[in-house]
């Protein structure tokens, strides 16, 4: 049967676009449509394959069935609810009844089960007390303690479990008191302690016998054997293996039981590594002889004591003792082989007698001992540089040269490297690669040969090592900033000779310095270094050093100068008319203060540092005493006498405060205005004239005009002679 549109059918009967249909013209087109699908269904039922009364008359049946079945449900229904409900019911009430019934019974058989419990652990009690077994024993307490922590419901409102528990802890207590008394017997140890030095003694009657182990065994069971262990550890490390790696100690086992272990108190004593490892040789021996055996299976008093202290042990005797076993210099290090050998030994000892396990290392030092080697080697270099600081500066010696040769060296090389050389002979004198001849402490030249060996030495080492010891080599001369003025402050204020030699201290190691870092770098070359060397940049540091407290003391002299004079009468000329003897008394004083500077420094100094410094004082002095002179309004014929006479004897005496009585011409701006100054006090104004030439003579040359006009108005008076004279002086 082919599908029905029945939309399409309806679309052909009305016409969407019609208005004005009427049903009667539309019915008859419905029926026809109607019978036509009545003769298209009875056609399909004829063809089809089905048998269409068949499966109408199963229906039927199968309807007449499904009926009888749903009547038959309906009176089981009805029977269950009336008889089967009732019964049900019936038998969840008497399993209700059953079950409390049980609970009872359980609740009692529970409480039965916990008497018999205590019953049977306190028996067991008993039979360890009476088979003399603290573990048989303190296990059955310890185990009846355990059990009624946790009671049956109802149990503990018993007054057998009050009675029981309050038994067994009072038995417990006694037992651990027991226990406690038989390891003091079995391990003590007393401290006898004065002020030069400490005895410790310590008993150990310890054997591997059935007893011992059984006491052993009773403590570990109610876990304090660990708290006395622990503590006996603990009075090991601090009153016996501490004193020993610090100390002088003798350890002695007296007998089989007893070690005594003496500990002297020295000052400034640090015993070294061989005693150390012998002393606790002896010491874990005895201790192992009495402690190693085994109480459990791979359990011993050895091992925990181990377990408790070998950590802090080890980290102790490496940082405290084998640390010092580095040696702070390259020789030594190559030949410390030995010495690890033996560590190593000692470590393996300890293993033996149970102390350390296998985790444990006493040679971990040695994994970093490039580290350590640079650290040790710096610290001592450093202590060494600081102990050459603090030593006198007065012990000095000559060093430098005293002429420096012109001669040209020879050379065989004809090409353009020596042509090179050549210019660079003839720009750069050959004086700046020499030292002048003077004096330094001996100290300087120790600090420098310290720093030649650090070099050496570092050259030889790994590069972690160098690096570590070049900075060693800076900071020395940091160090040198910081100690020697401070040190030396006082010598330094107060000493000539002292800041003449620190002086020179400072411009011999600022000379060294800045060659020193292309020595090391030579000494360097074909290695791959990841930082720079180079030491110029203190030079002037230490150069800036010197300076300054030369110039401090320079200061000091020159005011010590300029008070002498300023407490006299040169500086009171305005009121007097002549001048009282402490005028030349102070000029004496400081022609004696300058000599006494030329007795220290000649000698001291390189010859054009003392010119130069002797020059500026007496300059100083000599610009004073002309000052003095030309500030004054008014001089009398006798004052002017008496500064003649004054100021010719400084004419005297300076010139023989230089190396050279010609030095003093060429190096004292002042000299010939003093000279000058001697003249015109002395002189007329004539002769004044006469040096004054028109602006062209000496008195041009050193005095201003005003300074000049002042001292003819001073000097001499008002007259035509002395105002056609200033008329000219313009």
């Amino acid at each position: 049967m082919e599908s029905y549109d029945i939309e399409e059918v309806l679309k052909n009967i009305f016409d969407c676009n019609e208005t004005n249909w009427k049903p009667a013209d539309k019915i008859p087109l419905l029926t026809k449509e109607i019978e036509l699908l009545k003769i298209d269904l009875k056609s399909y039922l004829e063809t089809c394959e089905y048998n269409v009364d068949s499966v109408l008359e199963e229906s039927k049946i199968l309807f007449v069935d499904s009926k009888a079945v749903v009547d038959e449900l309906e009176k089981c229904k009805k029977e269950i609810e009336e008889h089967t409900m009732a019964e049900v019911l019936k038998s969840i009430e008497t399993h209700d009844q059953i079950t409390k019934e049980l609970q009872h019974v359980n609740f009692a058989l529970n409480i039965v089960y916990d008497v018999g419990q205590c019953g049977k652990l306190v028996k067991q009690f008993e039979e360890g007390r009476q088979a003399q077994s603290y573990t048989r024993a303190v296990e059955a307490v310890y185990d009846l303690l355990q059990y009624i922590e946790l009671p049956a419901e109802g149990f503990k409102y018993l007054d057998i479990y009050a009675n029981t528990k309050h038994t067994a802890q009072l038995i417990l207590d006694k037992l651990l008191q027991d226990l406690y008394t038989e390891w003091t017997r079995l391990v003590s140890w007393n401290t006898k302690v004065s002020s030069k030095k400490s005895v410790v003694k310590i008993t150990l009657k310890i054997e591997d016998t059935p007893f011992v182990i059984d006491v052993i065994r009773a403590l570990d069971k109610n876990k304090n054997l660990k708290e006395k262990v622990s503590e006996f550890s603990q009075f090991l490390y601090k009153e016996v293996l501490q004193p020993i790696i610090y100390n002088d100690c003798i350890v002695f086992p007296e007998t089989e039981e007893l070690l005594t272990v003496t500990i002297n108190y020295k000052q400034n004593y640090k015993p070294p590594y061989d005693q150390v490892i012998a002393n606790f040789r002896l010491l874990f021996h005895h201790l192992s002889s009495k402690l190693k055996f085994e109480y459990d299976k791979n359990c011993s008093i050895m091992k925990l004591i181990g377990n408790e202290i070998s950590g802090p042990f080890s980290e102790l005797i490496m940082k405290d003792c084998f640390i010092d076993t580095i040696p702070n210099n390259i020789i030594d290090l190559q030949t410390c082989g030995k010495i690890t050998s033996e560590i190593e030994k000692f470590q393996h000892f300890l293993f033996i007698v149970k102390f350390f396990t296998e985790d444990i290392s006493i040679l971990k030092y040695i994994e970093d001992i490039d580290i350590l080697f640079s650290k040790k080697s710096s610290d001592h270099f450093l202590k060494t540089a600081r102990d050459i600081m603090l030593k006198d500066l007065s012990v000095c010696m000559s060093i430098g040269v005293e002429n420096i040769s012109d001669e040209e060296e020879s050379s065989d090389d004809y090409g353009k490297a020596a042509e090179a050389l050549r210019i660079l002979e003839k720009t750069i004198p050959k004086s700046l690669f020499y030292f002048p001849r003077c004096m330094i402490s001996k100290t300087a030249q120790e600090l420098l040969d310290l720093i030649y060996v650090i070099m050496e030495q570092a050259v030889q080492c790994s590069d972690v090592v160098c690096k570590k010891l070049y900075q060693t080599t800076r900071l020395i001369f940091e160090l040198y900033d910081a100690v020697m003025p401070y040190h030396h402050e006082k010598y330094l204020q107060t000493i000539p000779q002292y800041v003449a030699l620190f002086h020179n201290n400072c411009m011999y190691l600022a000379h060294n310095m800045m060659t020193f870092g292309d020595k090391w770098l030579t000494l360097m070359e074909g290695r791959d270094i990841d930082y720079p060397i180079g030491f110029v940049d203190l030079v002037q540091k230490l150069r800036e050093l010197g300076y300054k407290h030369l110039t401090i003391h320079l200061q000091q002299q020159r005011k010590q100068i300029l008070d002498n004079i300023r407490s006299s009468d040169l500086n009171c000329m305005v009121v007097k008319e002549v001048l009282g003897s402490n005028a030349e008394a102070a000029i004496r004083q400081c022609l004696r203060q300058l000599q006494l500077l030329k007795n220290v420094w000649i000698g001291v100094f390189p010859i054009n540092v003392f010119t130069r410094l002797m020059a500026t004082l007496v300059n100083m002095f000599i610009e004073e005493l002309i000052h003095r002179v030309c500030t004054v309004e008014d001089i009398s014929m006798e004052m002017a006498t008496q500064l003649t006479e004054i100021y010719t004897l400084v004419v005297q005496k300076a010139p023989q405060l230089f190396q050279s009585s010609t030095d003093i011409e060429t190096h004292v701006k002042s000299w010939i205005k003093l000279q000058e100054l001697i003249f015109v006090l002395g002189g007329s104004l004539k002769d004044i004239d006469n040096h004054w030439k028109d602006g062209t003579g000496p008195l041009a040359v050193h005095f201003r005009t005003e300074e000049l006009r002042n001292l003819i108005k001073a000097l001499f008076q008002n007259t035509q002679i002395r105002a056609n004279l200033l008329s000219k002086i313009k």
